[in-house]
């Protein structure tokens, strides 16, 4: 009887203690999987998160090196807003890694194709004149040039493929407006940091997207903070740099972020001197 009733106090013991739960040493992640052209966010056991919006995607060697990914999730309002102060002094602009940048020109593909009716044109010129607002003030060419495509692309949340890509998809993480992955090299020598590949999923689900339309997501606001990511930039969320580019929420309506401010000019300017 002594037996069967410690056997029973253990058995209660460890259903309090998985009921009670540790939610900040449970393992979470964001996985981008493509299913019929759109794309599912899960939590494979794989990835952690290791900031607000922020969840690391691992490791793998790549030409004899250890590369690492890390997937950046962009959420409506404030769902992204508690910690995650990335300040470098008392400037708003913070970096992926400092050091780890692009060194080479890569071209990107984008399949502008979206339930929305944003016109695929559109999308393809504006990622292009976003892009070029990062290199200007960098005062370099960052990330080459693009074109669109019709094939299905997938954001790579496993190992890179050599391809950066850009579309449009199911997210299927409340709230999540965008998620930029990008994979590099972000520890070690500074010197031998860098980046190998950017992917972008903007969500036509749940989210409808437009240009300067108070009820829908302006596609350039958005694009314009998930390519600082794509160049080295992390997100921000101090309310003292809510102005900045790289703050790390959005709102229908909003196109603040559509234009460069001083942070996002000084880090870019930065990582890239």
């Amino acid at each position: 009887m002594k037996k069967l009733f410690l056997v029973f106090l253990v058995i209660v013991f460890s259903a309090i203690l998985i009921l009670a739960g540790k939610p900040d040493l449970t393992p979470t992640s964001v996985d981008v999987v493509p299913s019929n052209n759109h794309a599912v966010v899960t939590i494979p056991e794989n990835a952690f998160k290791v900031a607000p919006g922020v969840f690391s995607l691992g490791s793998v060697i790549i030409n004899g090196e250890q590369v690492e990914g890390y997937a950046f999730v962009h959420y409506k309002d404030g769902l992204a807003r508690s910690g995650g102060n990335t300040l470098t002094g008392s400037s708003c602009y913070g970096f992926l890694s400092k050091g780890a940048k692009w060194k080479t020109l890569e071209p990107w593909l984008v399949n502008p194709i979206n339930i929305r009716g944003l016109d695929g044109n559109f999308v393809f010129s504006n990622l292009d004149s976003d892009i070029l607002k990062w290199e200007t003030a960098a005062r370099k060419n960052i990330l080459g040039s693009g074109s669109i495509t019709s094939d299905i692309l997938v954001a790579d949340t496993v190992s890179p493929d050599n391809k950066n890509e850009v579309y449009f998809a199911d997210i299927v993480d409340s709230g999540a407006i965008a998620v930029t992955i990008v994979w590099g090299r972000f520890s070690g020598p500074i010197s031998q940091r860098y980046l190998i590949e950017w992917d972008q999923v903007y969500d036509d689900f749940d989210f409808d997207w437009g240009i300067g339309e108070p009820t829908k997501i302006d596609f350039e606001n958005i694009a314009t903070h998930e390519l600082g990511h794509s160049v080295g930039l992390n997100d921000l969320y101090n309310s003292v740099c809510a102005e900045q580019t790289m703050y790390g929420y959005a709102i229908e309506g909003e196109t603040k972020k559509r234009t460069l401010e001083a942070g996002d000019i000084t880090g870019i300017k930065k990582l890239y001197s």
